[in-house]
């Protein structure tokens, strides 16, 4: 991107005009560079415009402010430069804070006159293209240096006939001191300018003055001719600021360091007021924000096609499936059964679901004889089905209808009674106690509610008496829950005179239908 410099004098005239030094850069290379009328620069090319401004009445500086907040140190500057006679009409300024310690403040501060200021930005072409810098030429001069070195540097800087010595520190000036030379006077030798040169070298600090710090000679001086930019020690300094452009030779940067300054001044020293940075603000976001609007369009058309694309074959894929899952469906409405086929299906399937597995009764019985002690012996065992498998099934629909039972328990309690009365005789009365015992971890399947399932009545006796036969039982009846479900398990003791003691275990089994 090209940028147009330029610097000018405030007291250069030429019947009426003003004269000023022009360079036109791209990056670091030199593109024009010469010497013309400010009202001519409009032809000259440069997306941008910077300016670096000599008056008598600028101020470029280092001071010391009472302050304990940065926030209030651009009041008590403009309260400073005012009480102080620096400018006795209106001023633009900038200051940056240098350091903050124990309620002093060191402050750089550039200022100028607002009419300065303002004639400078009339006579330029800053309504064709932005003025992004106005900065004072000390300001221009001091960031040339610093962009070769950020040590102390002391400047003896030839500029309109005057000497001015500026100690430059990081790119500003820290101190300055300005001593007039009438160059054209008849009586001056061609060395006066020497003295000059060795009195501000004695008043200025000492970081600046001593036998370590560099010293630069710089603009159209009388050294310039004989090419004396620097002192020993400091020639490669010189040589480096000589060598930061291209496209000319190096002493042209060091003739006109307030011009090619300029390349190196930050936005935040510019004295341009806050209306027109917000127009150069918008002059540098146009083309940007323009360039970033096409490319989002471009990206949003792109997307869109590529979305209708999408969309496109989304819905072809959908067509497929579909087609391909009406097909299969037709396939599967020819290959099903008829309705007769499936009700006998369904018939066939609750029927067995009724009648269940059946029961094993050979392995039943060997592994519970197994669980039998030695001296016990099985007095009666009763199997019963607990289903309605026995009973026809009737079926409605492929469906078992509904079977009543209506004789079934008072039978079933009828059978109960007349086998107690066989089992107890009147002339015995047992002594009947119920068993407590802790159920051991089946080995079996136990039947599940609904499940057809088998109910096996036991009577077993046990020798011994009353207290080794209810052990006996309570170890019988724990090895019998393996095979199913105990319910009701009693001893019944029963002292039969002559015959010996009678003890038999009662209980009742249900196991699983199909579990053994």
């Amino acid at each position: 991107m090209k940028t147009l410099l330029v610097a000018m004098s405030r007291a250069d005239t030429v019947y009426g005009t003003h004269p000023a030094h022009f360079a036109v850069l791209n990056g670091r290379e030199v593109l024009q560079h010469g010497r013309g009328v400010a009202d001519a620069l409009r032809e000259l090319p440069g997306r941008s415009l910077r300016l670096s401004l000599d008056s008598a009445a600028n101020l470029t500086e280092r001071v010391r402010l009472r302050a304990l907040s940065r926030r209030f140190v651009p009041v008590l500057v403009q309260r400073h430069l005012a009480e102080s006679g620096a400018f006795t009409e209106r001023f633009r300024f900038r200051s940056h804070v240098v350091s903050l310690r124990q309620g002093e403040a060191e402050v750089d501060v550039l200022a100028m006159l607002e009419d300065d200021a303002a004639l400078a930005q009339d006579l330029l072409p800053s309504e064709e293209r932005p003025l992004t810098h106005l900065v004072t030429a000390e300001a221009a001069v001091a960031a040339f240096v610093g962009a070769a070195t950020k040590a102390p540097v002391l400047v003896h800087w030839w500029h309109e006939g005057g000497l001015r010595t500026l100690g430059v520190r990081d790119g500003r000036v820290v101190w300055q001191r300005v001593q007039p030379f009438a160059s054209q006077r008849p009586d001056a030798s061609p060395e006066s300018w020497k003295p000059l040169l060795d009195a501000a070298a004695t008043m200025a600090p000492m970081e600046f003055a001593s036998a370590s710090s560099h010293t630069l000679r710089l603009g159209d001086g009388p050294w310039a001719a004989t090419g004396e930019w620097a002192t020993n020690g400091s020639r490669e300094l010189s040589q480096q600021l000589g060598a930061l452009f291209k496209g000319v030779t190096a002493d042209v940067p060091l003739r006109h360091p307030e011009l090619y300054g300029l390349a190196w001044v930050g936005r935040a020293d510019s004295l341009i007021v806050n209306g027109y940075r917000q127009r150069v603000m918008a002059w540098h976001w146009a083309p940007p924000v323009a360039a970033l609007a096409g490319l989002v369009g471009a990206v949003c058309l792109g997307l869109g096609i590529w979305w209708h694309g999408l969309a496109d074959q989304s819905q072809a894929a959908l067509q497929l499936e579909l087609s391909t899952l009406s097909a299969q469906a037709a396939t599967l409405q020819e290959q099903r059964p008829p309705a007769e086929a499936v009700a006998a299906l369904r018939s066939a399937a609750w029927r067995e679901t009724a009648l269940g597995a059946n029961l094993r009764a050979d392995r039943f019985l060997a592994e519970m004889l197994a669980q039998v002690p030695e001296g016990a012996q099985v007095m009666r065992m009763h199997i019963t089905r607990n289903d309605l498998a026995t009973a026809r099934i009737k079926t409605k629909d492929g469906q078992p209808a509904q079977l009543a039972r209506k004789d079934g328990r008072g039978k079933g309690r009828a059978d109960n009674n007349r086998q107690a009365k066989t089992e107890h005789p009147p002339s015995a009365q047992p002594v009947s106690v119920p068993l407590a015992f802790t159920p051991i971890t089946p080995v079996r399947r136990m039947p599940s509610p609904g499940e057809p399932s088998f109910q096996v009545d036991l009577n077993i006796a046990l020798d011994g008496g009353y207290e080794g036969a209810k052990l006996k039982a309570e170890a019988l009846a724990e090895k019998l829950s393996e095979l199913g479900r105990l319910s009701d398990t009693r001893l019944a003791f029963q002292d039969m005179g002559a015959k010996g003691p009678g003890a038999n275990l009662q209980t009742r089994l249900t196991i699983a239908a199909g579990a053994f």
